[in-house]
């Protein structure tokens, strides 16, 4: 239910932000769109919220996790989907050195994140640093501008990122 309306989302994702003892954050490059994300993806039918959150983890990176708690739900109204933040803790594992959905794995510092991010994800994780104990509760659009001029910048410039 959104602001009185009842929403059924056509698509859900879950994404994780996980953290090492340095406390950095676990970010993994795409190969789709050769941008940073944190490791996640799509809900499958039938998979529990948090099982999908770490399944995504460790496919994408390498590590395995154990889900903390959940940080955010993210409701795209553009693409009717709904983005489901967790916390996660490192477990054990290693990084990948390239996966099917992955170009590279790298921690970096939270205050020092990389430029060339998925829209909003970097909003998502300062979100989450503010509001620690809360689960956030959002919509975030990303505008036709944005994403045209993303679309084209990665169709010219995607193999030098």
């Amino acid at each position: 239910m959104r602001g009185g309306i009842s929403i059924k989302e056509n698509t859900a994702g879950c994404f994780t932000i996980v953290m090492n003892q340095k406390g950095y954050i676990l970010l993994a490059k795409r190969k789709d769109y050769p941008l940073w994300d944190l490791p996640g993806g799509t809900l499958e039918k039938g998979e529990e919220l948090a099982v999908c959150a770490s399944r995504e983890t460790k496919e994408e990176t390498g590590y395995s996790i154990s889900i903390k708690q959940k940080v955010g739900e993210y409701y795209k109204p553009q693409y009717n989907d709904v983005e489901h933040l967790f916390l996660g803790e490192l477990k054990g594992g290693s990084p990948i050195a390239e996966g099917p959905e992955t170009q590279e794995v790298k921690w970096f510092n939270p205050r020092k994140l990389p430029f060339h991010m998925i829209p909003n994800r970097r909003k998502q994780i300062r979100y989450h640093f503010k509001f620690k104990d809360e689960i956030v509760k959002k919509s975030l659009r990303v505008s036709p501008a944005k994403i045209y001029f993303y679309k084209g910048f990665l169709k010219a410039f995607g193999k030098f990122l």
